[in-house]
Formats: structure tokens, sequence, C-alpha cells
């Protein structure tokens, strides 16, 4: 059985022969209209999500023992955004 999908310029259902990872599946009348102006959009989108996921991934807390702040350490929020950096290839380094 094949795996089923849909385009993802108009919805409609496609059956890949094989789906690769990290790209847009897209079926053969949209894949002429992907333009140059397309990829840029979707460049810039990629953008934003790392620049806001770089901003939380460099979150921190205050640690403090007996009253006395003793030092930072990375967020819940900051694991999780360095975990996605990671996996859409971000360029954030985990302190």
């Amino acid at each position: 059985m094949m795996k089923q999908t849909t385009c993802y310029g108009c919805d409609k259902p496609i059956e890949p022969e094989w789906l690769p990872e990290g790209e847009f599946i897209v079926c053969d009348e949209c894949s002429s209209d992907t333009d140059e102006k397309t990829v840029e959009k979707l460049q810039e989108q990629l953008n934003a999500a790392k620049k806001a996921l770089t901003e939380i991934a460099s979150s921190r807390k205050e640690i403090y023992r007996g009253g006395t702040l003793v030092g930072l350490e990375l967020t819940e929020d900051a694991k999780i955004a360095y975990d996605a950096l990671a996996a859409i290839g971000g360029d954030d380094d985990r302190e």
C-alpha cells in the first residue's frame, strides 16, 4: 500500500512513490507553478522561525540557593526550542 498525502500547494490527493524528508510534496500541476517568489517566501518564513526559536533557546532562569543567586540554567521552553532548531538545521548552541 502506497503512502498517500496531499499537495502542499492545492491539497489535491497525490500518491508519491517516496516522500523526500524535509521537502514539500506538490502535484505536477503545482510544481510547474513553483517560482522564485514562493521559494523566497518559504525561506523568509524559515528564517523568521529560526530567529524566534533562537531567542527562546537563549532564555535562562535564575537559580537561587539559600536566597543567593548561584547561576542560570536553560528554561524548559529553551530546551524545546533548542531541539527544534537542531531538527531544522538551526545554528544555535546550547550553553
